[in-house]
């Protein structure tokens, strides 16, 4: 008689190809570039009409930096400390109280006729326990917005008022939630609300190996959570990306968000209640971090395009201490490459400036004011800020 072969193993095979081979490609997708931007191979881009290296001596590890154009100023989140303190990279060192004093920086580059050293002033933030990454500002209610990875109090959403004319500012609210375990970044979607990424969804405090699994795997763990900041209830997941950082609006009803490991740039749709519907992904040759949208439209992202530089910078930086002994100065050195690039519908993805790290290293944000003709590149283990002209 004859007898139907067991074609169960066969079917299971097929299903498992099916699954894995996607997850493959996509993964050769995000790691292939970094053949090509290894050390010795990096090749320098340079398209501004020209830039310089400031405050190198006033500022370093500035993560963030957000562009207020009404005001003509831009806000720096800066913080030496992340040499020893990284929940992001996983580094959980004892303070150093005093090399570890993070502080939010305005500058004012609009200005006719300012020194530049009248150009950078520091708010007057009282909260002891600082460790600023993302910023926003609302500047209908003077109020801005850091993530704060703060050592003893946990992460949350630092909430000041600012008083421009003296530059000090008071305490709203440290607003904490349960859906916000790894704030990264923020967005001001209009009074009180807001969109925030979180990173991952194992933290590196959590489990260090279960941390970096999530990365270099690419799996979607980071997600986007909307809040009312006056109803914590509000709060919801509304998107999931891996490894989620960097978050801007681009008009009212779209979304731009960076994944520092899928390497790319997830676009959403803003439906109804603020639920997020994904449009398209922007592949980049590069870890995107942060993300901004200047006065023409266009997305404009920096990050890493050599991930193992920034993660051997930021294992070795807890020896640290720019006026220490000749090991704990080299131990600030910087090399990690930089990579900034811009992208519209229109043009598609354009490079603008890449280094490979010995004039500017760790580049983590950029921001420009296309009227005033100004922008900034910061990063983030990388001493002063890089402004330049277009």
């Amino acid at each position: 008689m004859f007898k139907m072969p067991n074609l169960k193993p066969v079917v299971i095979q097929v299903l498992l190809v099916a699954l894995v081979v996607p997850w493959l490609y996509d993964r050769y997708v995000a790691f292939s570039p970094m053949a090509v931007n290894r050390p010795g191979s990096f090749g320098n881009v340079r398209t501004f009409a020209t830039h310089r290296i400031k405050y190198q001596d006033r500022v370093r590890n500035c993560e963030d930096v957000i562009m207020e154009e009404s005001l003509g100023v831009a806000f720096l989140s800066c913080d030496p400390g992340r040499d020893r303190w990284n929940t992001v990279m996983g580094t959980f060192k004892p303070e150093n109280s005093e090399l570890d004093n993070a502080s939010i920086f305005l500058y004012d580059y609009s200005t006719p006729g300012l020194d530049d050293s009248a150009r950078l002033k520091q708010l007057v933030v009282d909260e002891p326990d600082l460790h600023p990454l993302g910023l926003a500002f609302d500047a209908s209610t003077s109020t801005l917005y850091v993530v704060n990875h703060a050592r003893h109090r946990g992460s949350h959403i630092l909430i000041l008022h600012i008083d421009m004319p003296s530059l000090t500012t008071t305490l709203v609210t440290r607003f904490k939630h349960p859906l916000l375990h790894a704030p990264n970044s923020v967005q001001v979607l209009g009074k009180h609300e807001l969109y925030v990424t979180n990173d991952h969804y194992v933290r590196a405090a959590t489990s260090p190996l279960l941390s970096k699994i999530e990365t270099f795997s690419g799996v979607p763990g980071g997600s986007v959570v909307y809040v009312d900041t006056r109803f914590p209830k509000s709060a919801k997941v509304v998107a999931r990306v891996p490894f989620a950082n960097g978050i801007t609006l681009l008009n009212s009803s779209s979304l731009a968000v960076a994944s520092s490991s899928k390497s790319g740039v997830y676009l959403f749709d803003i439906k109804e209640e603020h639920d997020l519907e994904l449009k398209k992904v922007v592949r980049t040759p590069a870890a995107v971090d942060n993300l901004s949208v200047d006065g023409e439209g266009k997305v404009l992202m920096a990050g890493h395009p050599f991930a193992p530089a920034l993660m051997k910078v930021s294992k070795g930086r807890a020896k640290c201490d720019v006026q220490g002994s000749e090991e704990e100065r080299e131990a600030c050195a910087c090399t990690a490459p930089s990579w900034v690039a811009e992208w519209s519908e229109a043009e598609g993805l354009r490079e603008v400036y890449k280094d490979d790290g010995r004039e500017f290293c760790s580049s983590s944000t950029v921001v420009r004011d296309t009227a005033k003709g100004v922008g900034i590149v910061s990063g983030l283990y990388e001493k002063g800020i890089l402004v330049f002209r277009t």
